[in-house]
């Protein structure tokens, strides 16, 4: 009977010592995970006839493709913003499938992204495709130069329209 509650007690250290690596390498994966940081992009889409035959289609088709986290295609802009995981996909595989999707009938390119502070820059990106993100930063630059006293609603137009 000894030997068999020793036997019984070395199966148990074994079993929750091998529980306890297993649970380890599972914590290690998830925080490998999250060690990822998400990319955005922008891509200028042509092509597109309609907003739910093309754009919405496309905006579903691009959720669904691996590594795409978010995705919001704007008809009237034609573009795309997306999120993406880097780890798993980049801007040229995302650029190509939307060039390849329903046999090329539509012509997706990487955006060109100006920032906002600099110059000549301001008003092209501020008026662009890239309004939504830029915006923010034309208001951060123009609250913190000494046009502080126009930062309200419309700071962001008479900022970046210098």
């Amino acid at each position: 009977m000894n030997k068999l509650m020793r036997f019984g007690f070395a199966v148990l250290a074994v079993v929750f010592s091998v529980a306890s690596c297993s649970e380890t390498t599972a914590q290690s994966k998830e925080l490998a995970q999250e060690v990822v940081k998400s990319s955005e992009m922008t891509m200028n889409i042509k092509g597109m006839t309609c907003l739910m035959g093309c754009a919405r289609a496309i905006e579903v088709e691009l959720k669904n493709l691996e590594g795409v986290e978010a995705a919001r295609v704007d008809f009237k802009a034609a573009n795309a913003e997306l999120t993406y995981n880097s780890a798993l996909t980049s801007e040229a595989i995302i650029v190509d499938f939307v060039n390849n999707y329903r046999n090329g009938a539509f012509e997706a390119s990487v955006a060109t992204a100006k920032k906002c502070a600099g110059g000549s820059s301001k008003k092209a990106c501020c008026a662009g495709s890239a309004a939504k993100k830029c915006a923010t930063d034309c208001k951060k630059s123009c609250c913190e130069k000494a046009d502080a006293k126009k930062c309200g609603a419309d700071c962001t137009k008479s900022c970046c329209d210098k």
